[in-house]
């Protein structure tokens, strides 16, 4: 364990004694409704978690969004939430809407824009630091209910099943050389691009070729996308998984077609979260099925960019 790894746990011992939205949200998750749900082979756990509805339901429409005051500056937030420097340029808060045993959120010290780009070296970097800890990405289009101000999420390592997943479905490697390759994840509902990179500049010069050829959607900033990162056994983890749109017809549906799932990368790491107890209820093999295939990429619009790669 680092220090950071250990820092960042006192601050969450700290944080649920002395700030009572982090104290209650943790009590939530200990009261929390969980089931496993078989794919193809694959489990995807199911949380009926009504404390995050705030982030489910998020509006994330730019008008709203300029028109509300951020919640990650530091002029926001609670009096007792405390803020602990964890690398140059971000700080490392506890999310009081908890999703997985440890959950923080890594925003940027400055009020800017959620990209990946130009900022996959910070995420990286803070990935080898907080070791045993996952960290991932929303892209601004794909799950981020702050999309007007960078920030990373670390969580619980191993808690979220495309961290082993993402090694044992991946495919042969189809790109890159001895210090770091390029391997597909197919056959998963929810396709992907694993990086496995012994070194920074292995990692970084991979995410590029894979960040060069994916799609940019008329009026988004970046390409869509989900990202998870871990550091292990002296190399770098990286998963990405592009995406198609944010939320599915279920979201927009009335009645009892009504699903309130924004899918973000907790659900697309396989921890799929509902926030009212009636979807939790309805959710099936078939259902995820379903919401997967509208938000995420499948096996053959992944082929067409791998070959791109090459």
């Amino acid at each position: 364990m680092t220090n950071e790894s250990q820092r960042a746990r006192l601050l969450l011992a700290r944080q649920r004694i002395s700030w009572p939205a982090a104290k209650a949200g943790y009590e939530a998750l200990g009261r929390i409704r969980s089931k496993s749900v078989l794919i193809d082979g694959f489990y995807v756990k199911v949380q009926y978690n009504p404390a995050r509805i705030i982030s489910s339901g998020a509006v994330t429409d730019a008008q709203y969004v300029r028109s509300r005051p951020c919640f990650l500056c530091s002029a926001n937030m609670s009096p007792e939430q405390e803020a602990l420097p964890i690398y140059p340029g971000y700080t490392m808060l506890c999310n009081p809407y908890p999703i997985f045993p440890e959950h923080f959120t890594l925003p940027s010290l400055r009020h800017t824009e959620q990209r990946i780009d130009g900022t996959f070296a910070d995420f990286i970097r803070m990935a080898r630091m907080l070791s045993g800890f996952t960290l991932f990405y929303n892209g601004p289009r794909s799950g981020a209910s702050a999309p007007d101000h960078l920030h990373f999420q670390a969580v619980t390592g191993l808690y979220m099943p495309v961290d082993n997943d993402a090694l044992l479905y991946r495919e042969k490697p189809f790109a890159g050389d001895s210090r770091g390759t390029i391997s597909l994840l197919a056959g998963y509902r929810r396709a992907g691009f694993v990086i496995e990179a012994e070194t920074e500049e292995s990692c970084r010069t991979l995410f590029g070729h894979i960040y060069n050829v994916l799609p940019l959607p008329e009026g988004d900033a970046e390409p869509r996308m989900n990202i998870f990162c871990r550091y292990d056994a002296n190399r770098w983890i990286t998963t990405v998984m592009p995406r198609i749109q944010h939320r599915p017809r279920q979201y927009y549906a009335e009645g009892s077609d009504h699903i309130l799932a924004a899918p973000g990368a907790a659900d697309m790491g396989g921890v799929f979260i509902t926030s009212l107890e009636e979807d939790y209820e309805k959710i099936t093999p078939d259902i995820l099925c379903d919401i997967y295939g509208q938000v995420a990429f499948d096996d053959a619009r992944l082929r067409i960019l791998a070959q791109k790669i090459k």
